[in-house]
């Protein structure tokens, strides 16, 4: 019985070790693939007093997929996210963002602000802000999926066109929470330059070179004039992307078809891939500090995409 008993103590351990063992390896895979956790999610409303109520989706490491699921306690704590599609747009139409962040064991909350066709970042950034205070307080209630899951000193924000510049503006207001963010085809208003002066954590600008809605002579200036180099920032143009190919494939096909947008070079599937190996690493590298992500954007890996054409443009600054 005693050697049984051994048998399974040692079993156990070695099982443990295992666990650990596969647990590392999960941060560092390769940027553009899936990570290793299943999704939990759920539905919220939040209150921006002036401007009314935000709708989000809330999306949590999980031991299986699916709404309220149990959340995988392995994974704590969990830095949050915010995320935000653009103008027009809604939450259900950039999931794939939140999706891919989610399962490299981030809490998100992807909204829809109340007022869809408005021309105000600051809406967005109010978005940004009041969902870390939404996700904060999520974190307290004991009937919350993310009850105690999340790292509250950890925060990232990442937005497209409108999200994007409210991404900016977000990370450049007074008192930002925000440790790391990055902003797709961000859109320029006079707010967002402001703030953008203001950055002093890291943020990574992303465009696609045929971007006919934000093109890449919109976004390049908010880099070079407006972010100073006290901040460690990151310019990328993706050969080939266009505006559209940074929402949901589903809604980006027939988008396309419309001609909102130039024709881009590359498929839905391709920008994505590009696009989140590098937003996956920004985070990994600024928010969980894992120098195993440093190559995909600062090192080997980003001048070889420079280098085979993958990128029309890349620059940075580390501070």
């Amino acid at each position: 019985m005693k050697n049984l008993n051994l048998f399974f103590a040692l079993g156990s351990i070695i099982l443990l070790v295992c666990l650990s063992s596969s647990s590392v390896d999960a941060y560092t895979l390769s940027p553009d693939q899936p990570g290793p956790y299943h999704i939990g999610s759920y539905r919220i409303v939040y209150l921006v007093p002036q401007y009314g109520l935000f709708t989000a989706t809330i999306r949590y490491p999980a031991t299986t997929d699916g709404k309220r699921t149990p959340v995988d306690t392995a994974a704590a704590p969990c830095p949050g996210i915010v995320v935000a599609n653009g103008f027009a747009g809604s939450e259900k139409q950039i999931t794939w963002v939140p999706d891919h962040l989610t399962s490299y064991g981030y809490v998100t909350l992807c909204f829809t602000p109340p007022h869809r066709l408005s021309l105000d970042t600051t809406q967005w950034a109010s978005g940004f802000i009041g969902g870390i205070t939404a996700l904060r307080k999520q974190n307290t209630r004991i009937w919350s999926p993310i009850y105690q899951v999340l790292d509250e000193e950890t925060w990232g924000a990442i937005g497209l066109s409108m999200g994007g510049g409210g991404c900016v503006e977000a990370t450049g207001t007074p008192g930002s929470q925000i440790d790391a963010s990055v902003a797709l085809a961000p859109a320029g208003f006079p707010d967002v330059f402001a703030a953008a002066r203001n950055i002093v954590v890291p943020i990574q600008l992303q465009v696609g070179t045929v971007d006919k809605i934000v093109p890449p002579e919109h976004v390049l200036p908010i880099y070079t004039e407006h972010l100073t180099n006290d901040t460690t920032k990151e310019y990328l143009a993706i050969t080939g992307g266009n505006h559209i190919g940074y929402i949901d494939e589903a809604f980006a096909i027939p988008a396309q078809q419309w001609g909102i947008d130039n024709p881009p070079g590359i498929s839905v599937e391709q920008q994505h891939n590009i696009s989140r190996t590098y937003f996956t690493a920004w985070f990994q590298y600024h928010l969980r500090h894992l120098d195993e992500y440093y190559t995909y954007i600062f090192g080997e890996e980003a001048a070889h995409d420079l280098d085979s054409g993958v990128l029309a443009d890349f620059r940075f600054h580390i501070l």
